[in-house]
């Protein structure tokens, strides 16, 4: 149940930047104006923050049980959109629940796993996003063509989102979220007020846990330089600048994603063997020098030699982040903490990243030009991981991240 949220990742973000070129004609759009879509549909995801925040208000459970009904309905309406404007609204609305129920689906595996399987745990969440791809893709070599399009896409993803939501009717909530429920009520202390609460919700980050939410939205803003171009601008720079038909952009970009997913699986293995700091900068490293390869070359092969190993390390590089995102945050602040770094500051190179490298790409000569010259983000968040992340492989959540009445005066002192 948890895993159907990557599989909607997958599935939503395929379509939205495979279709590009014809949702590019539907509305008329050039290179700037389809960067400005692009980074107006991720600022949804970084309003996802205020989905996520009541997860730790009122239960994983709950929430994660509301998002994939409200992200149908955007869905819906989004293959309804009747011009630009609308469509933008329509999916940015849809990233907000898509990316609040991805970041309760992380939050839920790192509290219910053991220590020494936390890592691999969550990259088994990352790797089915190969499943939504490749549904996406396939769908997308018969259907691109055909009289309904890209909106076609957008209405068969609908029927299996309204199954799972009747399927987690039987989700059960996190037992550490649990604990720290009956802690609360044992001590007579009841919920703040809504909005007092969420007022309130950063406290915890101004002072002892701050250093901890910088240092990871740095690393995800990092490797947000690789995402943003690859993700956005890959259909674009093949179809359009180098005459791909459909199949072979659908073809390569599920290979690539398949690849990704063993890339996910990899990077889990690494994590609990070798460590996450080890593992982080590896495929850090990787992804910088596929991206750059991919947007420097001309030819099928080195193109989709280039996606192929840019995804794979991408992916890797995303579910280390992820772990180690959900580490460093203690029970009672674990989904905040998480969705601040990953989907708040930490989305803010890959949402904008798109528009700017739109404005670039006639200037510099071309997106492929323009994409390539961010290949220097991830080497950033190496240096961030080598000096500033602690190694968390093998310990416990409670020892990684007391909770906030029990820190230390220097709290980030490894």
């Amino acid at each position: 149940m948890l895993m159907s949220a990557t599989i909607f990742e997958g599935y939503d973000i395929t379509i939205f930047h495979l279709c590009t070129p014809e949702i590019a004609r539907t509305f008329h759009m050039g290179d700037p104006a389809i960067g400005l879509v692009a980074t107006i549909v991720r600022f949804g995801g970084m309003l996802s923050f205020f989905v996520v925040i009541l997860a730790d208000r009122y239960g994983r459970k709950p929430i994660i049980s509301t998002t994939v009904l409200c992200y149908t309905v955007f869905t819906l309406f989004t293959a309804l959109s009747r011009g630009v404007t609308s469509f933008s609204i329509f999916q940015s609305a849809a990233q907000i629940f898509l990316a609040a129920e991805f970041g309760v689906a992380v939050t839920m595996i790192s509290e219910e796993f053991p220590d020494e399987r936390r890592g691999s745990a969550i990259a088994g969440l990352h790797m089915v996003a190969f499943l939504g791809v490749t549904a996406a893709g396939l769908t997308y070599m018969f259907m691109a063509d055909s009289r309904w399009g890209w909106r076609g896409m957008y209405m068969l993803g609908i029927a299996p989102l309204v199954l799972i939501a009747f399927l987690r009717r039987g989700l059960l909530e996190t037992a550490r979220f649990s604990a720290c429920e009956r802690a609360r009520i044992a001590a007579g202390h009841a919920r703040k007020e809504f909005w007092p609460a969420i007022r309130n919700c950063l406290e915890p980050f101004a002072g002892p846990y701050r250093s901890r939410l910088l240092t990871v939205a740095a690393l995800w803003n990092s490797i947000g330089l690789i995402g943003g171009p690859t993700v956005t601008y890959f259909p674009l720079y093949t179809r359009r600048d180098h005459g791909w038909n459909s199949h072979q952009t659908a073809l390569v970009l599920i290979l690539a994603y398949f690849m990704g997913s063993i890339g996910s699986m990899l990077s889990g293995l690494m994590m609990d063997r070798l460590g996450r700091k080890f593992t982080t900068c590896f495929f850090y490293a990787m992804s910088a020098g596929a991206m750059y390869f991919l947007f420097s070359n001309d030819s099928f092969a080195t193109i989709m030699a280039g996606e192929v190993v840019t995804m794979f390390a991408y992916q890797a590089a995303r579910t280390a982040t992820s772990a180690l995102s959900t580490e460093l945050f203690p029970t009672a602040i674990r989904a905040t903490g998480y969705s601040l770094c990953v989907q708040v500051i930490g989305q803010v190179c890959w949402m904008l990243s798109p528009v700017v490298i739109g404005l670039l790409s006639g200037p510099l000569g071309g997106l492929g030009n323009a994409s390539s010259l961010f290949a220097i983000g991830p080497f950033i968040g190496i240096f961030v991981v080598l000096f500033m992340i602690p190694e968390t492989r093998g310990k416990t959540l409670e020892e990684l991240s007391p909770n906030v009445d029990e820190i230390p005066p220097v709290p980030d002192a490894e």
